[in-house]
């Protein structure tokens, strides 16, 4: 067989698999590498939602959980913990003080597999009253489904600064 007739018969084997092996793949239910935003919404306030609800438990565990394994937080005082034993250590000590709270979502940005979710989380010490926070979390999605990445909280209120 000589060059030019087997280049002939490769070719259309080629084009032909190069159709077909696509199709297969999503006939299998094989997704392409991305996350529908709609999904991604519901179940980043599905996540949100389990975590105050964990939270107001005092179930540190459950609320570590919910983070990566290199995540940093940043909380309001300036404090800062990195990587999960450190947010894990931090969560399991102050667990029995946690006042009771609430969050609310203002706007989701979904960027493929990562997330910003910026909102308000409010708390109601024990003393009465309430502590207002704005927060910024970014979220990352892997094959456990979304965890928390970067979490920032800041007071709200008290002298603005100005620029």
């Amino acid at each position: 067989m000589s060059h030019r007739t087997w280049y002939r018969r490769a070719v259309p084997l080629v084009l032909a698999v190069s159709v077909l092996v696509p199709s297969i793949a999503a006939g299998q239910g094989i997704d392409s590498p991305r996350i529908p935003l709609r999904t991604a919404l519901a179940d980043i306030a599905t996540l949100r939602t389990a975590y105050v609800d964990a939270f107001n438990a005092h179930d540190a565990k459950a609320v570590s959980a919910m983070y990566a394994a290199d995540a940093i937080v940043t909380n309001g005082d300036g404090s800062t913990a990195w990587g999960m034993a450190d947010i894990a250590k931090g969560n399991s000590e102050g667990a029995d003080s946690w006042p009771h709270a609430v969050i609310k979502s203002d706007t989701i940005k979904v960027y493929g597999a990562t997330a910003i979710d910026v909102g308000t989380w409010t708390t109601h010490p024990k003393e009465g009253g309430e502590v207002v926070y704005r927060y910024q979390a970014v979220l990352r999605h892997d094959m456990h489904g979304w965890k928390l990445q970067y979490l920032a909280t800041v007071p709200v209120g008290g002298d603005k600064m100005k620029m």
